[in-house]
């Protein structure tokens, strides 16, 4: 048995630190920010790939892509169509919406809009009429007295206001209307990439707020290694070199070359990040679950 290279009293920190990048995406950073290049210009004469360790580094397996699957709209759950392990495709349905109530409110909505575009053209009329009837006292000011010619002014421009303020109504519930229908469009909560449904949160029936997670979305065959390596240590890796995941558990031991190191120790922990992504054989695949604590060696296996 390789011994992990973290103190008991420590490892469960040092797993939560780990696991805390695990709903991400793939350009997302590591705990520490990720930078291109290694932590540390490498110290050692010799390759990684000549210099397999000892001991090893605790790690955790993750997907390249973690996920919580959300509503863009508020609303009650009427189904949801996936359970814990499903394999979806991108646009695959994850959940649907109970439409009743939007589309209640979008009934009222369009009568709103009839009735205030109703009232625009009766406005619309009366402004109309108020202006030629104020146009012709000015045109004929022999005809009119000043008192008739000031009150059909006043009227002209009472109407024209009117006749925005309907306007403006208008526009108001027209906007309501469109933004009903787009959200009676969004009733079907769809898979942004595919992948495996990792857990669940809530169930049909429940009321979910825009951002309220449903699932969990990981995605498929494409498995990285999230490793915690003392500072000394991560001195002698570098991004592209190689390292060996032992799964104790299985039996196994996996090769992967490593994408990203931190460029800064972790405060909580006082280690360095890096992520690897694995390259099982066939066959290992299928042994290898997100979540899974394993060690890490440099080198190849």
């Amino acid at each position: 048995m390789i011994p992990l290279r973290v103190a008991t009293g420590t490892l469960a920190a040092v797993l939560a630190l780990l696991l805390a990048g695990c709903n991400r995406r793939a350009d997302a950073p590591l705990p520490a920010t990720v930078a291109a290049t290694p932590a540390h210009p490498a110290a050692s004469s010799r390759p990684a790939e000549e210099s397999p360790r000892a001991e090893g580094w605790t790690g955790v397996i993750v997907a390249r892509e973690s996920v919580d699957v959300t509503s863009d709209t508020p609303g009650r759950l009427a189904a949801i169509h996936v359970k814990v392990g499903d394999q979806v495709q991108r646009g695959d349905r994850i959940a649907s919406l109970d439409t009743r109530l939007v589309a209640q409110d979008l009934e009222m909505a369009r009568s709103a809009l009839r009735g205030a575009e109703a009232d625009a053209g009766r406005a619309a009329a009366e402004a109309a009429e108020a202006k030629q009837r104020n146009d012709r006292r000015i045109a004929n000011p022999d005809f009119f007295s000043k008192e008739d010619i000031a009150t059909a002014g006043l009227q002209a421009k009472t109407t024209a206001s009117a006749l925005e303020s309907a306007q403006a109504r208008v526009s108001e519930q027209r906007a309501r209307v469109v933004q009903l229908e787009a959200s009676l469009g969004r009733n079907d909560i769809r898979a942004p990439f595919a992948g495996r449904v990792a857990e669940r949160f809530v169930d049909a029936g429940s009321v979910v707020s825009p951002g309220t997670p449903i699932v969990r979305l990981i995605s498929g065959g494409d498995l990285l290694v999230r490793a915690a390596v003392p500072p000394e240590e991560a001195r002698t890796l570098a991004v592209g070199g190689p390292v060996t995941v032992h799964v104790r558990a299985q039996g196994l031991a996996v090769a992967a070359r490593i994408e990203r190191i931190a460029p800064e120790i972790d405060a909580a922990s006082q280690m360095i990040f890096i992520e690897a992504r694995l390259e099982p054989p066939a066959g290992a695949a299928s042994h290898l679950q997100t979540g899974l604590v394993v060690e890490v060696t440099g080198g190849r296996v």
